[in-house]
């Protein structure tokens, strides 16, 4: 299926303006004037601001785990795919922006207003533990330390909007060297 430019356009700004800004600063009018579409166009690609959050949320887990995939080393041992996933995660933050985690942004604003979001959220802090506990599996590592490296990760994007983002690579390559692990 063809992408529309109209649509990618609106995704696109409406996903900066998230995460510069907070979903509920951003009005509808905003995006589409800085998109430069017509509402008509908005709503006929998104039936409301939730599923046009929604999407955006989706779109970008999609992208996020496709960039984990292509940068993290599932072949060379625990160490080495600790220090690719970890090094992965920060290069993302330092690629994507340094405004804290959009998913995390979106449950703050949307729990208990809007299950759709709260769920979409939940799942893909789930999705990515499992991701990480699958991977260390798959490579015979202690399954306590899937959630070591995920508090590590989660951690790391808090502290990329308050420290400098080379800093926070620092400390993370500091944990990451104190964990324990058997291979």
């Amino acid at each position: 299926m063809k992408k529309s430019p109209k649509k990618e356009a609106i995704l696109n700004t409406a996903e900066d303006l998230f995460y510069q800004h907070g979903f509920h600063a951003i009005g509808v009018k905003s995006i589409l004037d800085q998109a430069g579409v017509a509402p008509m166009t908005m709503y006929y690609h998104f039936k409301s601001k939730e599923a046009l959050i929604s999407e955006i949320l989706i779109r970008r887990e999609a992208r996020y785990f496709q960039y984990l995939e292509d940068e993290i080393n599932k072949e060379s041992g625990v160490h080495v795919y600790v220090d690719t996933l970890v090094n992965a995660h920060i290069n993302w933050m330092d690629l994507n922006g340094s405004n804290g985690c959009l998913f995390l942004r979106a449950m703050q604003e949307y729990e208990g207003i809007n299950e759709e979001i709260s769920t979409i959220v939940k799942e893909h802090k789930k999705t990515l533990l499992n991701k990480i506990e699958g991977d260390l599996q798959h490579i015979h590592a202690p399954a306590s330390l899937g959630k070591q490296i995920f508090i590590i990760i989660e951690g790391s994007t808090s502290m990329v909007q308050v420290l400098a983002i080379e800093d926070v690579r620092n400390t993370v390559k500091d944990l990451v060297g104190n964990l324990r692990v058997n291979e």
